[in-house]
């Protein structure tokens, strides 16, 4: 069972990922990283409309990930909250879209939804993302593209949503954003770091010539090996940030 301490490091990792995230100008007061608590049905995610840059581990919240499913809509009333003022740290409304990939993916420990641009883009011009270099190698064969731009707000959509997704490491959301997921914090950070680096390589390739994927064969021998180093990745990114004490702003 997971102790006190691993859930506070594990909050400590979730706050320092959006900051990783705003280093990086793929979120702004809108996206969110969450966590799943091994061993548990909750889950860890930044409160609605707080800028990431400033996120510390007491801001981040603890969601029954059963209980959310199961209330459904009821769990965010917009006309409850007064303009753009929200008095009280409330879960984002798609934590929906994190809570019904956690139920339908088991496998998955940390969720991350962004609005990053072009990747984005990608999903509004219907283009699936492909493994077109090393660093690309979680989105093999390609994204999905969910095609509907709604908020994942209620768990029918949520349901929708994770089907869409079904077994792979990221999707695109067309005229939405895109969900990133992986098997702890730091591989679905980092990938949604390289989602973005991937979507402009291949914007790039299209320009200059017809982009190519990485063969299936190449994928199963070397994926694996990119999978193991992902923290390593992560730590890289986490050391550029300066309010994390990175040396490189």
């Amino acid at each position: 069972m997971t102790n006190q301490a691993d859930v506070q490091t594990l909050k400590q990792k979730v706050a320092e990922s959006s900051q990783i995230l705003d280093h990086e100008g793929l979120v702004d007061y809108h996206g969110h990283v969450s966590a799943r608590i091994p061993g548990t049905h909750l889950l860890l995610i930044k409160p609605v409309a707080r800028p990431h840059y400033s996120i510390k581990p007491e801001d981040i919240l603890t969601v029954d990930i059963e209980e959310y499913a199961a209330a459904d809509m009821s769990q965010w009333d917009p006309s409850k909250q007064k303009g753009r003022t929200i008095d009280s740290p409330v879960p984002p409304r798609e934590t929906m879209l994190h809570v019904s990939i956690y139920q339908a993916r088991l496998d998955v420990m940390s969720v991350v939804h962004t609005h990053q641009l072009i990747a984005t883009a990608m999903g509004v011009g219907n283009t699936p993302i492909k493994a077109l270099y090393n660093q690309a190698l979680p989105f093999a064969p390609e994204t999905p593209i969910f095609p509907k731009p709604n908020l994942i707000a209620n768990i029918a959509l949520g349901r929708e949503a994770a089907a869409c997704l079904a077994d792979r490491n990221a999707m695109l959301m067309r005229g939405h954003g895109v969900v990133v997921v992986g098997e702890s914090v730091e591989h679905a950070v980092s990938n949604t770091i390289y989602l973005e680096r991937t979507a402009l390589m291949q914007v790039i390739a299209s320009i200059v010539g017809s982009p190519t994927a990485l063969s299936p064969e190449y994928i199963a021998e070397f994926g694996p090996d990119w999978n193991r180093r992902a923290s390593h990745a992560y730590e890289y990114f986490r050391s550029l940030v300066p309010s994390l004490g990175g040396k490189r702003g």
